[in-house]
């Protein structure tokens, strides 16, 4: 735990919350959207962490299980976005809708600014919501994140041309470009100048080629036994059903400029990567030090949940970006 952490936990033993809420969303047309399902946890007066789970369609069951005890001495709000785990409604795919439902949440438990801890689809929500509210949002900090999904429908539709041993396609050639060891890659300058025509054809092309669900635990874990953990882990929870489909339009979805416009309104960026995560590693690192050039960054020797194959490091280096000491 971070000096700042310990430090509040002490004077704060005696007034330790654990408690679950949920908040109704409404439509225009008066309908209920959403029942947005939400924990919080930790010493009352403790610096407030909400955080972002991926996705779309997940939940923050898991990270509470894994890491709830090193955040402890932090107030921790963890929410599942509408459509997944404990929040039933229509499935969120548009961003700017989910970064709203982080200001409602906010404003339902009456926390005047937050620290918000993204993970993987839920960086493009914190950027949003941040762009919309910085002076709400002390800092950003970004675990494995995904800042443009067209960039990463590119990359998943390469590594399935790769897995099946398909031969080089018109879609592979859209991001041949991008070489993972190079320094100056030109991902930022293409994902900005929307090179991407339809990213999510080129989704469409790499699950033909490839299982999604084999796709992903190719790029996201090291081995079968973190993959296992995280299911068991899912399991156990029993957090809700998730979505068999997701909205296609959600692969138009990026916020490199809304991470720009809460870095020059002085929000602090926190970008911390697992070396092993092909779904944010290097490309997605790289577009969101372009939106936040002055942005921090630590490289973890882990795969896309460093909390699971990086636990100590991981851990250690959490609660720096958490209480302001440098990486």
């Amino acid at each position: 735990m971070s000096d700042e952490g310990d430090k509040v936990a002490e004077a704060h033993d005696d007034q330790f919350r654990d408690e679950a809420g949920s908040l109704e969303r409404v439509g225009d047309d008066g309908e209920t959207r959403a029942r947005l399902y939400f924990e919080r946890v930790g010493p009352v007066g403790a610096p407030t962490v909400y955080f972002l789970h991926g996705g779309p369609g997940y939940n923050s069951s898991s990270f509470r299980e894994l890491m709830g005890e090193e955040l402890e001495g932090f107030d921790v709000v963890y929410a599942d976005a509408r459509g997944g785990g404990r929040s039933p409604g229509v499935q969120g795919s548009d961003v700017t809708e989910l970064a709203a439902d982080v200001a409602a949440i906010l404003d339902e438990i009456e926390v005047d600014s937050a620290i918000l801890l993204a993970h993987g689809f839920g960086a493009l929500v914190a950027a949003q919501a941040a762009a919309d509210h910085p002076a709400r949002v002390r800092r950003l900090v970004l675990v494995n994140p995904w800042i443009s999904l067209p960039r990463l429908a590119q990359d998943l539709n390469l590594a399935a041309q790769r897995l099946s041993g398909a031969g080089v396609s018109s879609s592979e050639s859209a991001g041949s470009d991008h070489d993972p060891d190079d320094p100056q890659s030109p991902a930022a300058d293409r994902a900005d100048s929307g090179a991407v025509d339809d990213p999510a054809s080129l989704v469409d092309e790499a699950f033909a080629l490839v299982n999604p669900k084999v796709l992903f635990d190719s790029l996201q874990f090291r081995s079968p036994a973190a993959r296992l953990r995280l299911e068991h882990v899912d399991a156990v929870a029993l957090p809700g059903e998730m979505p068999d489909e997701i909205d296609q339009a959600i692969w138009r979805e990026e916020r490199i400029d809304a991470l720009r416009r809460a870095a020059e309104a002085g929000v602090e960026v926190v970008v911390l990567s697992g070396a092993h995560d092909g779904t944010s590693y290097p490309a997605q690192a790289e577009l969101v030090l372009h939106g936040a050039p002055n942005a921090l960054f630590s490289l973890l020797d882990g795969a896309h949940y460093p909390w699971i194959d990086a636990e100590e490091s991981f851990a250690e280096v959490l609660m720096q970006a958490l209480g302001s000491t440098a990486l």
